[in-house]
């Protein structure tokens, strides 16, 4: 039995902060109007969501390796893009370190797997994860707004 997707995401260095009136009155404050709340209120569930299907798949496979990848549609700052093709131990202690997102609007996701060789010999010498911040320096909350909206309309 798996625990609670709140106590999953206890386990998050960014989510386990950020409640869903957080966000909407984040969003409020970068002048969101009622459309681009809806759907950054939509996107910030779904990251919710992928972060904790991400950690129940991680948790009921052992031998399961963290897989970071980054979107290639979005700008990624060079601490995100230097882990792109990382993998992480599901077992490492600092595994919750590495859990993306590393702020909203971050390109760089997880998924469970098994890593190559090379990735193997990388994770013997992780380098420094990311500091998990609110919002991501190289997309910053007005820009996902915008994005935000333009997918809305494009749908």
């Amino acid at each position: 039995m798996h625990p609670s997707p709140a106590k999953l995401l206890q386990k998050h260095k960014l989510l386990s902060k950020l409640s869903g009136q957080v966000v909407w009155n984040l969003a409020e404050e970068a002048g969101a109007d009622a459309s681009q709340l809806e759907a950054f209120m939509d996107f910030f569930e779904a990251q919710k969501a992928r972060a904790v299907a991400l950690l129940e798949a991680l948790a009921d496979d052992p031998d399961a390796w963290l897989i970071l990848e980054l979107d290639e549609a979005s700008p990624a700052c060079p601490a995100c893009t230097r882990l792109a093709g990382l993998a992480v131990p599901a077992t490492h202690p600092d595994m919750p370190d590495y859990l993306p997102p590393f702020g909203l609007g971050c390109p760089l996701t997880g998924r469970p797997g098994r890593p190559d060789p090379a990735q193997v010999r990388a994770a013997a010498s992780l380098p420094p994860a990311p500091v998990h911040r609110l919002c991501c320096d190289q997309r910053p909350l007005t820009l996902l707004l915008a994005e935000l909206t333009r997918a809305a309309d494009a749908s």
